[in-house]
């Protein structure tokens, strides 16, 4: 009868390799079994069943390495992680990649993640002075800040002074002091000849020219003003035109978190401040002032102690006829001014009288130079000419007791389209902030040249400034989309010159404008930052608070996959987190980036492992969200978060094992009486199965009393040589047991 071809001819094909491609041709016998396109007949009895069962996986123990594998199949798949100081940046939270990936995450805001086994929730900020100057035709902001540090009497013929930190920030037509505020309690007030005196409970720490906002003492007093006098340390004055008020008590708050240093007004013949810097002491900028009809370039210099109020002491350097500039930028640098003018660059002294020769003057008249800055050897200067920016450096060399500037020379050029606004040197590194990010540069101590590395992070919108304190630097680049700052760890080199990187503090609420300079406010800890006027909106300078905590922060994982792509049932987790001043709640992250919020605690509450309920199924990965709350009873204690750990299943498919007693006889007859088979096949078709077994390569089976059709592997092959048991078989044979695993 045939088989195949012809069942005669022996076997039809090689059926070691590949075996799951074999199925069977239907002949006119009826057999039950098809194993790799080979038929049988099932020979089941009660000394010879058909066996299923579950098939035990092919590894029994868990793998105790740092990653489970795709091998590991049984009992807890753990994930843990104690700390987040190698900042933000993965997608994936698979730690065998080492320290790089152990200790980073996918993204933060709002937290503090730098002390190393720990987060916290960052300091709060406050809104202070607006801003009005936009950014400028040529892609420059306009907003400038520095830290300084200055005193002024505490009375009036006082020789004793207060000692203020602060930051000059230059904002298009002004320049301001603005400081950390202060806040004083009025208990008496009077008003004479146009001339309102308040009386503090304590010494008020106020001085002329700053501007208070007095509230809560009536609608007289109440208002912004200017500060005329400070006759006693807790009496001041101001002017008022109204009528006069006998001295009574009185209460209501002062308070004052600005100075008007430079305030000219816009309009008709009036120019922006163009470029500013100060030596510590004295502060000197660049305008141009309309005299005689015609304007001019013009330079001033004034002591930081000065206001607005008294421009006795505001002294003009220099004026050059017939000049007039619409970009400038200036630092004091190496004990000299370094400015640059339009397209030409200066060096002078803080007693200059005259504006000198220019040191170097730039090919391109349409050259935008943005920033200075200088490490040991050498002084830079970074600009762009339309969408190609390089770095210049200026070494020195000496030719008397002050040592002048060489000529210059292009230490780098930024690939094109990306363009450069601010260069700073730090810790022996150049931060370089660009229209596309942040990069590092290493800068040599012998020659000065610098090599900067890729882009630590790409940013929503320009790096416009940068400030730093220990080994971390600040970035002027927003917190998705809303005015902050990222920080830059120096120490934590994650790859060659990638730092660790995260978003730092911000103020909440705030769209559409731009973070545009940075600076710690004189010696303190607190940072100041600003924005620039976008949307038909005035922008604002933030202040950080001393010690009250933003309301909430929040931290997402990598997504975590156990290093495989099999599937898992995520099941539980377990926070390691302080709850005595404030609270959490816990999201899983689906692989389509919805949320579900599984749990968290309150505060004060112990914190017992929660379920993974959400998403529901296996999942190839999961990432989860952290949110830190405050203290409902302290704004400035908030909680610890010290790390979390993952428990999960492994949801591969479970396979069954299956074992098949069928005939092998040379000479076989099927329920109707059709006979097959020829001498030697039964030895064909055992040896055939061995050598798919010998290979290990799966097999198809075809079973046509249930219609199951399935690939398998075969796990065990056993043949027992039997005299044939009636007339149906005849020959060499036996009972031939196949146990197959499914797949």
């Amino acid at each position: 009868m045939p088989y195949g071809d012809d069942v005669t001819e022996g076997l039809p094909y090689n059926l070691s390799n590949p075996g799951a491609s074999r199925v069977y041709q239907l002949t006119g016998e009826a057999y039950d079994l098809f194993i790799n396109g080979l038929p049988f007949y099932i020979f089941s009895a009660d000394e010879t069943p058909y066996r299923r069962q579950t098939a035990p996986y092919r590894k029994e123990q868990i793998d105790q390495t740092r990653e489970p594998g795709e091998q590991t199949l049984t009992g807890w798949w753990l994930r843990s992680q104690s700390s987040f100081h190698a900042g933000d940046g993965i997608n994936f939270y698979d730690p065998a990649v080492g320290e790089t990936v152990a200790y980073r995450f996918a993204d933060s805001k709002g937290v503090n993640i730098w002390e190393k086994g720990q987060i916290t929730l960052l300091n709060s900020c406050s809104e202070a002075h607006q801003t009005t100057g936009p950014i400028a035709t040529t892609g420059r902001p306009q907003q400038f800040a520095r830290p300084i540090q200055w005193s002024n009497p505490t009375n009036t013929g006082s020789s004793t002074n207060n000692t203020f930190n602060g930051v000059l920030l230059h904002d298009e037509y002004d320049v301001d002091k603005i400081y950390p505020t202060i806040t004083a309690t009025v208990t008496t007030k009077a008003l004479t000849s146009n001339v309102a005196t308040l009386t503090t409970s304590a010494a008020h720490g106020f001085a002329k020219g700053m501007e208070i906002v007095v509230a809560g003492v009536d609608a007289t007093f109440n208002g912004t003003y200017t500060i005329s006098t400070v006759p006693t340390t807790t009496t001041f004055t101001y002017a008022k035109t109204a009528s006069d008020v006998p001295s009574a008590a009185a209460t209501g708050t002062v308070t004052s978190n600005i100075t008007h240093f430079v305030d000219y007004n816009t309009g008709a013949g009036v120019y922006p401040v163009y470029g500013l810097c100060d030596d510590g002491t004295t502060a000197y900028w660049v305008t141009n002032v309309t005299v005689g009809g015609s304007p001019k370039m013009t330079v001033y210099k004034k002591p930081l102690s000065g206001s607005a109020a008294d421009t006795s002491d505001e002294t003009k350097m220099f004026d050059v006829t017939g000049t007039t500039i619409s970009n400038a930028i200036m630092e004091f640098v190496k004990e000299r001014i370094v400015a640059c003018f339009d397209n030409k660059v200066y060096e002078f002294t803080g007693s200059a009288s005259s504006l000198p020769t220019a040191l170097y003057t730039h090919p391109s008249t349409a050259h935008n130079y943005t920033s200075i800055t200088a490490s040991g050897p050498a002084i830079y200067i970074a600009g762009y000419n339309g969408i190609q920016s390089t770095i210049q450096k200026f070494t020195l060399s000496s030719a008397g007791a002050m040592p002048t500037l060489t000529s210059a020379v292009v230490a780098a050029e930024l690939p094109v389209g990306e363009i450069v606004y601010k260069i700073y040197y730090y810790l022996g590194y150049m931060a370089i902030g660009t229209s596309k990010g942040i990069r590092i540069a290493t800068v040599s101590d012998q020659d000065g040249s610098i090599t900067y590395g890729p882009l630590i992070v790409e940013t929503s919108q320009p790096c416009y400034d940068f400030t730093a304190r220990d080994t971390y630097i600040w970035c002027a680049t927003g917190v998705n989309g809303e005015p902050g700052l990222i920080r830059i760890d120096l120490s934590n080199e994650i790859e060659t010159l990638r730092f660790a990187y995260a978003n730092d503090i911000y103020y909440a609420g705030v769209t559409g404008h731009v973070t545009t300079a940075c600076s710690f406010s004189g010696t303190t800890d607190q940072i100041a930052f600003a924005t620039a006027y976008a949307n038909a909106t005035n922008g604002k300078v933030y202040l950080e608070s001393a010690s009250t905590l933003l309301a909430s922060g929040y931290l997402t994982t990598g997504r975590i996959r156990y290093n495989t792509l099999e599937s898992k049932l995520f099941k539980l987790l377990s926070a390691k987190f302080d709850t005595t001043n404030g609270a959490l709640t816990v999201k899983s992250i689906s692989p389509t980036d919805v949320e579900y919020s599984i749990g968290g605690y309150s505060q004060g509450d112990s914190t017992p492992e929660l379920s993974i309920s959400y998403p529901a199924g296996a999942q190839e990965y999961l990432s989860f969200k952290f949110t830190l709350s405050r203290s409902a009873t302290d704004s400035t204690k908030g909680p610890v978060f010290n790390g979390y750990q993952i428990k999960a299943l492994p949801a591969v498919p479970r396979q069954r094992l299956i074992q098949y007693p069928v005939a092998c006889y040379d000479n076989e007859k099927d329920k109707f009486g059709s006979i097959s088979g020829y001498e030697g096949s039964a030895y064909d078709r055992l040896a055939s199965l061995e050598a798919v077994e010998s290979v290990g390569d799966s097999i198809r089976i075809e079973d046509f009393r249930s219609g199951e059709s399935y690939v398998g592997l075969i796990e065990e092959i056993q043949f027992i040589n039997r005299t044939p048991p009636d007339k149906r078989f005849s020959g060499f044979g036996g009972v031939l047991y196949v146990t197959v695993r499914s797949i």
